[in-house]
């Protein structure tokens, strides 16, 4: 990419709901509320206060994650925490801890050496190491990985029922379902950018307005809005102002942390908000997890208003008070009766 040049971002009918988890969550939550909720697991109780907050981790990857948490937010390894998120997940047991970094460590490897060869390949006519042709490669080498967006679900407004299929199937959802299907949503496909991008140490964030993710590279001087869903072409703006518009909002109506670069416990707790609304697709059975989740999304990213909004809705819904642990709440005490 010639120096100082930015390719238009045309964002069209690509942009997929992923914030709106939320609202379907609870929908999902409401069609199901006639069956009885059996309440929250006492096994593995921990004493004293955890980074999970209300509800403490039970298995042994949640048990991983939350150790991971009590440490600096810089020192969160975004690859690592994808992974526990998704360990826990019965569609994606198939794919082994392994198996998994193995992959990922492969493609970190081929964005590598891509991005080195374009620096010293010549296209840059002045300065290959500026922040805008480094970013420039970056995102080119992501491309040449072959993720793309799932034909399914290339619509704006997405169905009742397409959104019960996007959220149901964790290969959309998750970063180990986008490595093994290589096609995703706008819920998965930041996820890969992140996640190598952190792995090379570059300046790389996940952002979140209204229902869409994005990525966006900063560093002093420089500022640049990556559109993840367009695998046709490099999709680049330094202008916000191109995602008011497709959300139809304004910066006065921007509230808690939408439109800036997310820390990497925020980033957890919406990995958790989408492990929520994955679990609500799957009937009461799945209540109890539902919950501990969106409990988890509450604390980890407290002025998320999405996140908010469904916590507040679903617990209401249910009973479920802040001072509740999870031996206030057991299978003889059922929620919502």
């Amino acid at each position: 990419m010639p120096e100082g040049t930015l390719r238009a971002l045309s964002l069209g009918g690509f942009l997929l709901v992923a914030a709106v988890a939320s609202v379907y969550a609870f929908a999902l939550t409401q069609q199901s509320s006639g069956h009885a909720y059996t309440g929250l697991p006492e096994e593995g109780v921990l004493s004293g206060k955890t980074e999970f907050g209300q509800f403490p981790p039970y298995t042994e990857a949640e048990r991983e994650l939350e150790r991971m948490l009590r440490g600096k937010d810089v020192d969160i390894d975004l690859a690592l925490a994808n992974w526990l998120i998704a360990a826990d997940v019965p569609q994606l047991n198939d794919m082994t801890r392994a198996g998994y970094f193995k992959q990922l460590n492969a493609l970190t490897e081929q964005v590598r050496q891509d991005m080195a060869l374009m620096q010293t390949g010549g296209r840059h006519r002045v300065n290959p190491n500026s922040p805008i042709a480094r970013c420039g490669d970056f995102v080119d080498a992501m491309h040449k990985l072959g993720f793309a967006y799932a034909e399914e679900f290339r619509e704006e407004n997405l169905t009742p029922a397409q959104m019960k299929v996007l959220y149901s199937d964790a290969n959309s959802l998750f970063l180990a379902g986008l490595l093994r299907t290589q096609r995703g949503s706008c819920v998965s496909l930041p996820l890969i950018y992140l996640v190598i991008g952190q792995r090379l140490d570059l300046p790389v964030h996940l952002v979140t307005i209204g229902k869409h993710y994005f990525i966006r590279w900063e560093e002093p001087g420089f500022r640049m809005n990556i559109e993840t869903t367009i695998a046709e072409r490099a999709c680049l703006t330094p202008d916000d102002s191109v995602y008011l518009d497709t959300e139809s909002m304004t910066r006065e109506q921007l509230t808690g942390n939408q439109l800036r670069n997310l820390t990497s416990r925020e980033v957890v707790g919406d990995l958790f908000f989408t492990r929520s609304a994955y679990w609500a697709t799957k009937g009461p059975k799945c209540k109890t997890q539902q919950c501990l989740d969106l409990s988890r999304a509450r604390r980890l990213p407290p002025d998320d208003p999405g996140v908010r909004a469904s916590y507040k809705a679903i617990f209401k819904f249910y009973g479920i008070n802040p001072e509740y642990t999870s031996v206030d709440i057991h299978a003889e005490k059922q929620i919502g009766n």
